[in-house]
């Protein structure tokens, strides 16, 4: 469609698209389903593509998929009482949204937003419901998830409340880090590739000053990169970019 093609000219690269039974396995919240079930939800679901800004679904609709990111990222957001939009979560690949909604069968509580251009598995909830009741496994993993997922909601609200660009760069970095970060010994690497213009988009400010910023960072020795992947060598002056 013409106009969508427009949308992935003007914002960014298309990311490669996963297959359903991919996006399942990266997704460690469903960890406890067994391999007839994964290839059940493959099989009915649909891989679906978002462009930057683009809404998936808003607060109040009847949550009857369930969604998980393949690749992109994506923000679930609020409208406060003053109709400011306000980002709760930041995801990325393998994290599944919608989820808690769906299985208590009440409307979606947050607004689903592409922040990069994303691909996403689109899953029935009709078809995943009788699963997750049936798995006991899966049940348990659900309730451990919920009080962690909320503590990281709270702390994205408040990471990416501040006005200043640099801020918010820092609080991304900080985020992905503490969902997607691994352990090098000199630092702590994302284990997901990330382009200067992801970042930016996801922190709402532009490419240039992405690199400006990061840049920075990199000739003072807070991060490293190599090859789209980002380490972060001193969390404590990023943590402390987020509260200046």
């Amino acid at each position: 469609m013409p106009k969508r093609e427009t949308a992935r000219t003007t914002f960014g690269e298309v990311p490669e698209r996963p297959s359903n039974l991919a996006a399942l396995e990266a997704c460690t919240l469903l960890n406890a389903l067994t391999e007839r079930e994964r290839a059940e939800l493959a099989d009915h679901s649909f891989m679906a593509y978002a462009v930057r800004g683009e809404m998936l679904w808003a607060a109040g609709s009847p949550s009857d998929v369930v969604g998980i990111v393949g690749a992109g990222f994506l923000k679930m957001t609020k409208y406060s009482p003053k109709g400011q939009e306000v980002a709760m979560e930041l995801l990325g690949p393998g994290q599944c949204f919608g989820l808690l909604a769906a299985i208590e069968g009440r409307a979606f509580p947050l607004n689903a937003i592409a922040a990069t251009n994303t691909w996403y598995l689109k899953i029935p909830t009709r078809i995943l419901q009788p699963i997750y009741q049936a798995s006991a496994g899966l049940k348990d993993q659900v309730v451990r998830a919920i009080g962690p997922r909320l503590r990281r909601a709270h702390d994205m609200m408040s990471r990416l409340s501040s006005g200043r660009v640099e801020s918010r760069i820092a609080a991304v970095l900080l985020i992905l880090a503490d969902s997607y970060g691994l352990d090098t010994g000199t630092g702590v690497e994302i284990a997901v590739p990330l382009t200067r213009q992801d970042i930016s988009e996801m922190a709402g400010t532009t490419v240039e000053t992405t690199i400006r910023v990061m840049s920075r960072w990199q000739k003072d020795r807070v991060i490293s990169t190599n090859n789209k992947h980002i380490a972060i060598i001193d969390p404590h002056s990023l943590a402390e970019a987020v509260q200046s």
